[in-house]
Parts: structure tokens; sequence; C-alpha cells
């Protein structure tokens, strides 16, 4: 029964945190709109990042900051050591990688149904070609990001390989592996996110505050991961993160 209820519990954050981050991908470019027009469905459309689901009253900036604050506060506390350790005393270990999951698709879906539109234009690309450029580099992006996933194994990462590993201790371990993109930069899940959040021929300012605002936690995130990494794996990662760049790769 206990085994059953881990993998059901797996499962079911596993579903929500690929459906939060669909979600937001279509969110962050106002896909949702054309999906909408597409579905002939005008509530659909409405989830786009600068056409809000949801109304709040007050300041958009402060509104919106505070949706990225907690984004970024939840996603960076929850992957802390301390904090895990401190979860664990009162949930099975299987479960705190499934539960990190599910915390961050509330916390997106919270993010998406809660903005407030900030529709000011920073820059917009005119030429069709290089708007359709850009189109495509946005995807490219969120493209580099799910296959870097998949390479450093993505079950893990979604808890899915812990939630039905039975406690066996090997489905717990972390491995510091270095496949595929790994060879040229040491975290190209970020790299991935960091394109896709400047690729846009319409930066809006809700666009920019959003991409503001998750460049600055990849910034700050990776500062702390990149402080554990090297606690858990000493000079192995040491020596890997003096050969491989963080986020792009050299051109010479």
């Amino acid at each position: 029964m206990k085994s059953m209820f881990f993998r059901l519990y797996g499962l079911v954050s596993y579903g929500l945190g690929l459906l939060s981050l669909v979600a937001f991908t279509l969110f962050a470019n106002n896909g949702f709109v054309s999906l909408g027009i597409w579905l002939d469905d005008p509530v659909v459309g409405a989830f786009g990042i600068d056409l809000p689901a949801a109304f709040m009253a007050g300041n958009a900036y402060l509104n919106n900051l505070a949706l990225i604050a907690l984004f970024g506060v939840q996603h960076s506390v929850m992957a802390r050591p301390g904090f895990k350790s401190w979860l664990t005393k009162f949930m099975p270990a299987p479960l705190e990688r499934s539960t990190y999951i599910l915390g961050t698709a509330l916390v997106i879906f919270i993010l998406i149904l809660f903005w407030r539109p900030m529709v000011g234009l920073v820059w917009q690309v005119e030429a069709d070609w290089l708007r359709t450029l850009l189109h495509a580099l946005y995807w490219v992006g969120w493209i580099v990001s799910f296959l870097a996933t998949q390479m450093i194994d993505g079950f893990h990462l979604m808890g899915l390989r812990q939630s039905f590993g039975d406690g066996k201790p090997e489905s717990q371990a972390k491995k510091l592996v270095t496949p595929g993109f790994y060879r040229f930069v040491r975290h190209p899940i970020q790299t991935g996110v960091v394109i896709a959040m400047l690729a846009t021929p319409d930066m809006t300012v809700g666009r920019a505050l959003l991409a503001a605002g998750v460049i600055l936690y990849v910034a700050i995130g990776l500062y702390f991961e990149e402080r554990d990494l090297i606690a858990e794996f000493g000079d192995t990662y040491r020596d890997y993160k003096n050969r491989v760049p963080a986020l792009f790769p050299k051109l010479w």
C-alpha cells in the first residue's frame, strides 16, 4: 500500500510538473492567445502574459514582482540541502523530490493565474523574417532545456525515479555526469531558459520584467547550486567548473 501511494504521489506530481512547464511556455510567449483563436475559445486565449486570466487590484509592478519572488524563493529554498533534510523529517525521503516538483507546479500556476499585464513596448521587431527567427529561437530555447533534462535522467530530476524506487538507495543517489550539452556548458537547462526569455519580437514591459526576474533567479540559483555541487562532489566538480563555462559555450 505504501509503495502504491508513493508511486501515485510521484505520478501526480510529475504530471502536474510537466503540465505547468507546458503552460508556462505558452503563457510567456502569448501562446495561449494563438491556441484560443485556433480552438475558438476566449477562455483559453485569456491565459497570456499580456492578457491576464484573473484580475487583481493594485499596482501591476508590485503584484508581478511578488509573483516572481514567490517562484524564486520556492525554487531556491526547496532545492537546498538544509531544507531537504528538514522536510524528510516529516515525509519519506523518496517523496522529497516529487514534493519539490509539486510545489514548483503550484507556484507556476499561481503566477499564470494572477499575472497582471504590462503592455508597454521595450522593443518590437518589424521584419517578418526576423520575427519568425525569434519565435523559432524561443522554442529552440525550451527544446534545449528539455533535452538537457533527459541527458541527466529526466525521471530522476522530476522525482519519478525516487517515488518508484521502493526506498532503494540507488534510486536516491545523485551522480555527476556530463553527457551531450554538458560537455559545453555546465547548466544547459538554464541556458535554454535564458534564450527563451529573451527571444521575442515583441518585448513588452511585462515580459521584460518576467525575463529579468527569471534571469536574476538563474544567476542567484546557480550560485547556490554550484556551492552545493562542490560540497557534494568536491574536486571532481571543481575540475569540471574550471574546464567548462556555466551558461554559454566558448567560441574559441
